[in-house]
């Protein structure tokens, strides 16, 4: 009986030495991650095109403003941002973009495509920005 209280105390005592060593909530007060690692829920996604060649990830949802400023075929575009940086974007043809115009400011949200030797976005929403 005192062997089993003994195993107890100490598995009592090394789980919670376990939890006090753990980080405490979503990042406040958790030591600086090293860079590349995880995030958590600070984990913004890029909002430049330079920063979305440069970090964005597969499937990686990202937000962007610039203007379309080149058809290039089917349902691809050149969009541009305010840096002047380019990236080529898939407007799918199951949706009604006929409300956008070539020069046109707008706000789009997509899903990134990185492939081997391209990045792309395809749109899944886009709307006009008010200057």
């Amino acid at each position: 009986m005192k062997k089993l209280a003994l195993v107890s105390v100490i598995a009592v005592a090394l789980t919670s030495a376990a939890v006090m060593a753990a980080p405490q909530g979503f990042g406040g007060g958790a030591p600086a991650a090293a860079p590349g690692a995880p995030a958590g829920f600070n984990n913004a996604a890029p909002n430049t095109i330079a920063s979305v060649l440069a970090s964005a990830y597969d499937d990686q949802v990202v937000t962007l403003e610039g203007r379309l400023t080149n058809y290039l075929g089917e349902d691809h575009y050149e969009f541009t941002d305010a840096a002047g940086d380019r990236i080529e974007i898939e407007l799918d043809d199951d949706q009604d973009w006929s409300f956008i115009s070539k020069d046109m400011l707008i706000r789009i949200t997509g899903d990134v495509d990185k492939d081997l030797l391209s990045t792309t976005i395809d749109v899944k929403r886009a709307e006009p920005v008010q200057p």
